[in-house]
């Protein structure tokens, strides 16, 4: 499995974060995000061990036209997957769109709900791969769990659960899969996600968009209110495949004046599931932020008094020697 790696503040050569990068990176990013850098380090292994070079890992990478990272993308001949790894530990239950804690018979939802969040995340690629000119058959959600402690009670929710007991017979049904993707598609795409093309100022009429070379490219009509992106529903349903409208595509002249994702889309941040450690912009402090602030302010100080302490010391010996 090959990987392209753009994760801040991370060595690849090391596979760590020094000190002074992790506070940084909790300034900027939040306490979690550590914790989830650290658990994707345990999710990477297993899938290496089971897909090979034909699948291509995009860590952590930002689309053009978003403010937040996705953790995984991957991309191969079965298709393209959108993966969010959590690090959490506990009793879960994930019942539809519902995300919470389970507690003897009590169940209450948790906050980030982590199925709408993964959910946004692959309906965000799918939508922004369509306006490039794909017909995918689909981009499929994942929700993985790096600790062995956690257990997660599925009913039928709407992405795909997957326990770190049963991670490499998910990447075993990966590659078992159909193939949907040419080799050369699954380039064109990983360049679109990385690279995408700006038109020109001067062009004038966006060029038909060609799909990609697909074993199956039927696809169920959709609704024509799903055709702008990040419009979700306060209820998600399942990532389905998609059809090109042709409402968006004559936008696509307007283009050349805007971003990628033009300026009449709402961005994925305000969706309100990605946030927190994801949002890497406009995030205010939070409550763990100011502890390290104010810890690292009374350090600092601590270490000034007793420089000065130190000082003044030797300076009053000093004179007491001069003086007869």
């Amino acid at each position: 499995m090959k990987i392209i790696d753009h994760t801040p503040y991370f060595n690849t050569e090391t596979g760590e974060i020094t000190f002074t990068d992790r506070v940084r990176a909790m300034m900027k990013f939040g306490s979690t995000w550590i914790k989830e850098v650290e658990a994707q380090n345990q999710i990477i292994p297993v899938l290496g061990k089971v897909l090979d070079r034909n699948y291509t890992l995009l860590r952590n990478a930002t689309p053009p036209g978003l403010d937040a990272s996705l953790p995984f993308i991957l991309v191969g001949p079965t298709g393209i997957f959108v993966m969010y790894v959590t690090p959490i530990t506990g009793m879960f239950r994930a019942k539809g769109d519902q995300w919470g804690t389970v507690s003897g018979n009590a169940f209450k939802n948790e906050n980030p709900n982590l199925l709408t969040r993964t959910e946004h995340m692959a309906r965000a690629i799918q939508l922004f791969l369509q306006r490039q000119g794909y017909l995918l058959t689909s981009v499929e959600a994942i929700l993985l769990c790096s600790d062995l402690s956690v257990h997660v009670d599925s009913i039928r929710p709407i992405i795909r659960v997957v326990m770190r007991d049963a991670l490499e017979r998910f990447a075993i049904s990966i590659t078992q899969a159909r193939e949907v993707l040419s080799p050369e598609a699954v380039q064109d795409v990983i360049g679109k996600i990385l690279n995408p093309p700006i038109p020109a100022p001067s062009e004038s009429p966006a060029p038909e968009p060609k799909p990609a070379v697909l074993e199956d490219t039927s696809a169920p009509e959709t609704d024509p209110s799903f055709a702008r992106a990040f419009a979700f529903p306060e209820t998600p349903a399942p990532v389905t495949a998609i059809a090109p409208d042709p409402s968006p595509v004559a936008e696509t002249s307007d283009l050349s004046l805007a971003p990628m994702w033009s300026s009449d889309l709402t961005p994925l941040p305000a969706v309100g599931d990605i946030e927190g450690s994801l949002t890497s912009k406009g995030a205010r402090l939070n409550r763990n932020q100011w502890v390290l602030l104010i810890a690292m302010f009374v350090i600092w100080a601590i270490l000034v008094g007793v420089f000065l302490f130190v000082v003044v010391r030797d300076q009053w010996s000093f004179i007491r020697g001069m003086l007869p």
